[in-house]
């Protein structure tokens, strides 16, 4: 594998070292923040590493902050007791280390990363072809859109990940979906050997299901315990009649 390009950011997402040439150092959070977006647009680097070893309760922030604006994926090294390892998974990073970090297990997990990355672009072009909107339950899927729409009209922002987990559900449902299934829909061949990360898809799944149809809407994913999941709903294609001739919102707000 060639060089990998990586940027080393704090939970403020300023960047050890970066200075402004013009002004020097920033030091407002919207500067620090506008100085990190626009190195990372400019490198285009193939993993992010936010040290956390030193937070103060605002990883989860840095997280979702760099999410909303960027794909790049994100490593995040934390302190030995910090007890959000889960929660930093669940707000969009790839993976959580503790330190002190040993190098050669950095740069192996950031390999990794990088070539699980590169395989789910690729999976990209595996995905079914399925252009009109799917149904169940009262909702609607839009999946080339990754647009979720509740019985009410409200609508909500599915991840790739997210989507690509629920389109497989839905195209096959009242069926077993084994860990290892839901792991290829999400990387390709080239899967993890571990399927935390398909926990990881599965719960924010569920979560946002549950916000547009109420909370018992999560049941819809049934654990079936050490095999994978069952998605336990009726499934039609295509908008139901009232809904036919209406468009999708252009805008959905992300969850």
């Amino acid at each position: 594998m060639g060089a990998s390009t990586i940027v080393v950011a704090r939970e403020d997402l300023s960047i050890p070292g970066a200075v402004d040439a013009a002004n020097g150092a920033p030091s407002v959070a919207a500067d620090i923040e506008a100085q990190f977006f626009n190195v990372v647009r400019q490198h285009n680097p193939d993993v992010v590493v936010l040290d956390l070893t030193a937070s103060q309760g605002n990883g989860i922030p840095a997280i979702i902050k760099i999410r909303r604006r960027s794909g790049v994926p994100i490593l995040v090294v934390c302190g030995p007791d910090d007890p959000q390892m889960r929660e930093y998974c669940l707000a969009g990073a790839a993976e959580c280390m503790q330190a002190p970090v040993d190098l050669m297990a950095l740069n192996q997990t950031v390999q990794q990363i990088i070539q699980l990355s590169k395989s789910s672009h690729i999976a990209v072009a595996a995905e079914p072809s399925q252009t009109e909107p799917m149904c169940f339950a009262g909702l609607m899927l839009y999946p080339h859109q990754n647009l979720l729409i509740g019985p009410d009209g409200s609508t909500i922002k599915l991840t790739t990940s997210e989507n690509r987990v629920l389109v497989h559900f839905v195209s096959n449902p009242l069926t077993l979906c084994t860990r290892d299934a839901l792991s290829e829909a999400l990387y390709g061949p080239q899967r993890p050997n571990s399927d935390r990360a398909v926990d990881v898809v599965v719960t924010r799944l569920r979560k946002k299901i549950g916000s547009l149809g109420g909370p018992l809407m999560q049941r819809l994913i049934k654990t079936e315990f050490r095999r994978g999941y069952v998605f336990v709903a009726e499934v039609s294609v295509g908008a139901p009649v009232a809904a036919r001739h209406a468009e999708p919102p252009l805008h959905a707000r992300t969850a």
